[in-house]
């Protein structure tokens, strides 16, 4: 395979982007979850939310990569990153990891995930299986030393998963219930607009703020003093 040193002068030994095969429900719950928490965490300018995004954990040895559906990165900003890599992110690691179980996927395959996800230090990890026998179920999982503790689970809409950290409440049954305290969340083009109206009402709160800040200034007031 072959390698290439990136912006900061680290050999890559593995791509930062490669496409991964998905069935059809896998991606539509990524989809969903990803633009829900894009929506959720849309006035935060400190926290960072992807999917399908790449995570290199360690600058010495970059054959080692995670592949996290979505991951939330509490202390870092929104940008267009080609991958995350802990040495261009001051070491951040992401405060949550989602991961939607595929159909394929075996107890192995995870028991193998969610070990390098706790060597590496994500203290959450959320875990969605809409495959599972009797419909959708849903892991909250919490790190501790030897591993990750399940701190909640759902297998019905009457009963959810409150994930704190996230401030947002997932349950399982016959299909996935994503909500905050806005609401469920229906589809990714109702979230994209739940976006657009959150980014209008900023817009027009700043314009509201410079009005009064102008009107303080002609009365002969400094706002900044107030």
């Amino acid at each position: 395979m072959a390698t290439y040193v990136d912006e900061h002068g680290v050999e890559m030994l593995r791509p930062e982007t490669e496409p991964v095969p998905e069935h059809a429900l896998h991606a539509e719950i990524v989809d969903l979850l990803y633009a829900g928490l894009r929506a959720h965490f849309a006035d935060r300018t400190d926290v960072a939310v992807h999917e399908r995004l790449a995570w290199f954990p360690e600058q010495s040895n970059t054959r080692i990569r995670l592949d996290p559906d979505v991951m939330v990165v509490i202390g870092r900003s929104q940008l267009m990153r080609k991958s995350f890599k802990a040495w261009a992110e001051d070491g951040a690691v992401p405060t949550v990891l989602v991961e939607v179980v595929s159909e394929e996927d075996t107890d192995r395959n995870y028991r193998e995930r969610l070990g390098r996800a706790h060597r590496y230090g994500v203290p959450e990890v959320v875990l969605i299986h809409p495959f599972a026998p009797g419909g959708c179920y849903v892991q909250h999982l919490l790190a501790e030393e030897e591993g990750y503790r399940t701190r909640a689970t759902s297998t019905s809409p009457d009963a959810p998963v409150e994930v704190p950290t996230l401030g947002i409440r997932l349950a399982g049954g016959d299909r996935l219930v994503a909500e905050d305290e806005y609401g469920p969340w229906q589809d990714t083009a109702s979230l994209a607009e739940h976006v657009r109206r959150q980014t209008e009402e900023a817009r027009r709160q700043g314009e509201r703020a410079d009005r009064l800040a102008e009107a303080l200034r002609a009365a002969g007031i400094d706002p900044d003093s107030i």
